[in-house]
């Protein structure tokens, strides 16, 4: 017997059982009363032999009348041979958040588990409470602005550049997939909507070398610590790299025999396998620390489990305990000490970037030769190391770091 609209009103759960209670208005329609006394539709109907439901809408949003008309709607779509429950996921996937979801774990491999987290936060926290539920044909260049400006009003304009970036992405499989016309994120124009960012700050470091001389003496004389701390401080000037790949360096990418230290690609900020030459010093200092950390993977590895690596940020940490301020000198600084005074020392500039893991040359000399100018930086990380040692060993020295 067909429904009637005062009746569905007035139908209450009776309260007797937990379960819902199906009331039929014909046809494969049903009312459905909840024990919490809400009411929703759903359409019972066979498709390629296979007895289902769908989800009609929730009353009293949706009418008997609003009810009936929707089945029909569902009826007609199964009769034409088009599965109602897989339509809905379509639409669904249309929606801006489902979409960018899928891109993000199709995605998520290629990245390292630092960048992957990044994006998902940009997605999560700048983007989903934006767009997220709209419609991806509806998202205009309005919308991408209120975006970028949520992200500059958060104190972080840094993020906006590539988060924009990840938007036009997602908005290119939204166009493959025919969801829309247009990407509103691409060729949009950024620096009209949001402030310049301040000029960029580089890390400080010591690039006078009577100066370097006094810092490597206090950090051959720097013993308070975990022993990690002290000789990762010591290593770290002698071969280029960064605090954190000093931090997670594994015995397994020494090669003592060859005299080279082999980093992945896994572990490199530019995602490219590294070589770093190591001079004599480097190759004594090694075996030496290898007797002591030796039992762990990892070369300086953390004094409370040996499974993980020494904590972030020690190396700085050290040298501000050393005396030497962040406008002084910090754990990347070495670097930039090496480049500033091997430029000054006429050493070939594509050797130095090389070696700092930079790119440099053709996209096809990086991608098939890791090698590059590798005899030449033999040479060079030989000459640097004899070069700090004899800084080390000059009294004439300007004190810059106080022991503290």
């Amino acid at each position: 017997m067909k429904l009637k609209a005062l009746q569905v009103k007035h139908l209450k759960h009776n309260g007797i059982s937990n379960k819902v209670e199906p009331i039929s208005d014909g046809n494969g329609l049903f009312l459905l009363v909840h024990p919490t006394h809400s009411k929703t539709w759903q359409l019972r109907y066979t498709f390629s032999d296979k007895r289902t439901n769908i989800k009609v809408g929730n009353y009293p949003a949706l009418t008997l009348e609003d009810a009936r008309k929707h089945a029909a709607i569902i009826r007609t779509q199964i009769a034409n041979g088009i599965d109602p429950k897989e339509k809905n996921k379509e639409k669904t996937k249309q929606l801006f958040e489902p979409l960018a979801l899928e891109w993000w774990q199709d995605n998520k491999s290629t990245w390292s588990d630092e960048h992957a987290l990044k994006v998902r936060k940009w997605l999560l926290n700048d983007i989903f409470p934006h767009i997220g539920k709209f419609k991806i044909a509806d998202i205009d260049h309005g919308h991408i602005a209120d975006i970028m400006l949520g992200i500059e009003k958060s104190g972080r304009p840094s993020a906006a550049s590539p988060t924009l970036s990840v938007l036009s992405r997602i908005f290119g499989r939204a166009l493959v997939r025919k969801y829309t016309n247009i990407n509103p994120a691409q060729g949009f124009p950024l620096k009209d909507v949001i402030k310049p960012l301040a000029k960029i700050q580089h890390r400080s470091a010591i690039t006078e070398p009577k100066q370097l001389g006094q810092l490597m003496r206090d950090i051959e004389c720097w013993e308070r610590g975990a022993f990690s701390t002290v000789q990762s401080l010591r290593l770290i000037p002698y071969i280029f790299l960064r605090p954190k790949e000093i931090r997670l360096l594994r015995w397994e990418y020494i090669d003592f025999d060859s005299g080279f230290i082999r980093i992945p690609d896994s572990e490199m900020k530019k995602n490219r396998d590294h070589i770093v030459p190591m001079a004599k010093q480097v190759i004594q200092q090694l075996k030496d620390v290898q007797i002591i950390t030796g039992y762990s993977s990892f070369v300086f590895p953390s004094s409370r489990n040996s499974e993980l690596p020494m904590s972030k940020n020690v190396i700085t940490n050290s040298l501000r305990k050393m005396g030497y301020g962040a406008d002084v000198m910090c754990g990347h600084g070495f670097r930039s000490t090496a480049s500033t005074l091997l430029h000054e020392q006429n050493w070939q500039h594509e050797v130095i970037e090389t070696q700092l893991a930079h790119l440099t040359g053709s996209m096809s000399s990086r991608a098939y030769n890791r090698s590059m100018y590798l005899s030449e930086r033999i040479k060079m990380m030989t000459a640097w190391a004899d070069y700090l040692d004899a800084l080390k060993g000059n009294v004439n020295i300007i004190a810059i770091g106080k022991i503290a």
